[in-house]
């Protein structure tokens, strides 16, 4: 099975409208889609990504974690026991679903595979705004979406800051969830193993940027690198918590 569109499994851990957001948030929901892969498929993506290699994996912008962008299709999906245009039979089920939780189309930005070391964590964050909520060159990332494949490891919980939230999130479901200042998130330490997800960002369908704002975006975006190279300077150092 691919994708679970049976609303009456979701499990809801936080539903309540937004009247105050820049960014047009109108509902908070944290849902979880349980099964929303197979155990066969999730193991199938796990032995994909392994076989592409260490290499492929990319730093990102958390402590000992590395993301790698995913073709829609590659002949070697056979030999993990996936279906032809895979990946991008799994972005459709994404969107469905979000489209389905929060009743309003949404078109997809990036996504990417995501492995987290034994050490890797993420503090508190927004995917999209500053802490008061004003948004950031990534304000497109209206929704976020987590696939996790697997539960063999020690640590690596998921919490919101403000909400009692903190849970080891449960292999094979999806969470989706505003990523912005309602849910400031972040990812316990790894204590043991290796954390397989896949992450998935989500736009309003309808939302249009001026030229003058995707121009600021580009100017955030080479402070943002800037900073992020000194960021794993200071890791590379023994700093984790730069």
């Amino acid at each position: 099975m691919l994708g679970n569109l049976d609303k009456s499994t979701y499990i809801y851990l936080k539903d309540e409208p937004v009247t105050n957001s820049q960014l047009g948030i109108t509902e908070n929901k944290i849902v979880e889609v349980p099964n929303f892969v197979t155990p066969e498929i999730a193991e199938g993506m796990i032995k994909y990504f392994d076989m592409l290699g260490e290499e492929l994996w990319d730093d990102i912008a958390f402590y000992n974690s590395k993301g790698m962008g995913l073709p829609p299709d590659d002949a070697r999906f056979k030999d993990c026991g996936l279906e032809e245009k895979f990946f991008e039979k799994l972005r459709t089920q994404y969107q469905k679903c979000v489209e389905l939780i929060f009743n309003r189309a949404v078109r997809p930005n990036t996504s990417h595979a995501q492995k987290w070391y034994k050490g890797g964590f993420a503090s508190p964050h927004s995917d999209n705004s500053d802490f008061d909520g004003n948004p950031t060159a990534f304000e497109i990332n209206k929704y976020v979406g987590i696939l996790y494949l697997n539960d063999d490891y020690e640590g690596g919980e998921l919490y919101f800051r403000d909400h009692g939230i903190d849970i080891k999130p449960n292999k094979y479901s999806y969470y989706v969830f505003p990523g912005g200042v309602e849910n400031i998130h972040g990812v316990r330490e790894i204590k043991e193993g290796e954390r397989y997800t896949m992450v998935s960002f989500w736009d309003f369908a309808e939302a249009e940027y001026t030229e003058e704002r995707k121009n600021e975006w580009q100017e955030e975006f080479a402070i943002v690198r800037e900073q992020q190279k000194h960021q794993r300077e200071e890791w590379d150092g023994g700093n984790k918590d730069a």
